[in-house]
């Protein structure tokens, strides 16, 4: 499965790589929303993680770009600030899940991850019955 961060946060892209590539997973990461509309536009992603609030692009704003390129785009989306408007609109967007940061449980983010992975197995699987 191939996995996208974008975040502004270097060290939190940096940490999230490490994680997901020791459990197997492929991955990119950008530090600008538009490196992460183009990396979508080459390569075939199944979810993206990704921030709320960042200097080039809200995440909101970068949600609906990345589902107007792939509908069917898993995506998991972080925020550090307090104010869950962001977070719900998200969600209403069909974001799959939503965590905050600092990780204070990477267990429960990773697990978020692993039941997305399996739900694209399915469709897959369904996909070529």
């Amino acid at each position: 499965m191939k996995i996208l961060l974008v975040d502004d946060e270097i060290e939190i892209l940096n940490m999230l790589k490490r994680h997901l590539e020791l459990d197997g997973y492929e991955v990119h990461t950008c530090l600008d929303p538009r490196e992460a509309l183009d990396v979508m536009g080459r390569e075939l992603i199944n979810l993206v993680i990704t921030d709320i609030r960042m200097p080039s692009m809200m995440g909101t704003e970068l949600m609906r770009e990345l589902k107007k390129i792939n509908p069917l785009v898993n995506i998991i989306i972080m925020t550090g600030y307090s104010n869950m408007s962001y977070v719900v609109e998200c969600l209403a967007q069909g974001a799959a899940d939503y965590f905050t940061k600092p990780f204070t449980h990477m267990e429960t983010l990773m697990e978020a991850i692993a039941q997305t992975s399996k739900k694209i197995e399915r469709w897959q699987q369904a996909m070529k019955s």
